[in-house]
């Protein structure tokens, strides 16, 4: 992954995260789950720095957004037992894969709103990288 995408996800994230007067923390991960990037934001909850970590390994490794695997794990009690157990597994949303030229290439995790705040940050940042 090139930091010059790295460097995209950060500019939408930090600037819609701004038009709503929110401080997050923003992570962003390879493809074999290491942070690559991480930005908190001044005022951003300690907790969020684990948080958007953890959604970002999520959609890394299971090549798709965090909320649906909080979603899947809702629907089959056994899976959700299995996500317990890794603690580096998030169900939360703020977590999307990030896709270059077909192939995931990593993770971006978005933490230190509500739930549909970071789903929607994260989601914004996303809707600019071209789709193939």
């Amino acid at each position: 992954m090139k930091q010059e995408l790295i460097d995209q996800l950060f500019l939408v994230t930090s600037q819609e995260a701004n038009r709503q007067g929110l401080p997050i923390t923003i992570t962003v991960v390879d493809t074999g789950g290491h942070v690559r990037a991480v930005l908190r934001q001044e005022g951003c909850s300690y907790f969020a720095l684990e948080s958007s970590r953890h959604k970002a390994i999520t959609a890394s490794q299971l090549q798709m957004p965090s909320h649906v695997v909080g979603e899947i794990g809702e629907k089959f009690p056994a899976l959700q037992a299995s996500f317990k157990a890794n603690p580096d597994i998030s169900g939360l949303p703020g977590g999307f894969p990030i896709r270059w030229a077909g192939s995931v290439v990593g993770g971006l995790g978005i933490a230190g709103g509500n739930f549909e705040q970071d789903q929607a940050i994260g989601a914004a940042a996303i809707a600019t990288l071209p789709t193939d």
